[in-house]
């Protein structure tokens, strides 16, 4: 007696999530957008809000590096408006020197991570020799 083995045709599964990542992808960049043009904070909190999405989500790469940039631009605005609205006081340059050290430690983090980066390609390279 043979058995018969039927292959599951799942191309409607896949095609339905491959839909819904797109969606909620879009949905997210026109909340930044969104964001964006109201002048509103962009931070991980306020995007997934908006966007209806978990701060989990927002955290897959390419997102949290657009956000993370976004949010950086949005407080050296803001040190930007106090410093030039009251002139230099204490408290303006204390901002300033926290958003440089903010910047800083960002700096280093992608510098480490190009230097680890570097590694990787480099003892590929020498694999294939």
């Amino acid at each position: 007696m043979s058995e018969k083995t039927w292959t599951r045709n799942t191309t409607g599964l896949a095609a339905h999530t491959k839909s819904r990542k797109e969606h909620k992808r879009k949905g997210v960049e026109e909340t930044i957008a969104t964001l964006l043009r109201e002048q509103l904070p962009i931070n991980f909190n306020t995007v997934a809000k908006a966007a209806c999405v978990s701060k989990a989500y927002l955290y897959k790469p390419d997102l949290r590096e657009c956000i993370e940039a976004l949010r950086l631009q949005g407080v050296e605005q803001t040190v930007r408006e106090r410093s030039h609205a009251v002139g230099k006081t204490d408290g303006s340059r204390d901002l300033v020197i926290l958003a440089k050290d903010r910047r800083i430690k960002e700096l280093e983090a992608e510098n480490r991570r190009l230097q680890q980066q570097l590694k990787v390609a480099l003892s590929r390279a020498y694999d294939h020799l």
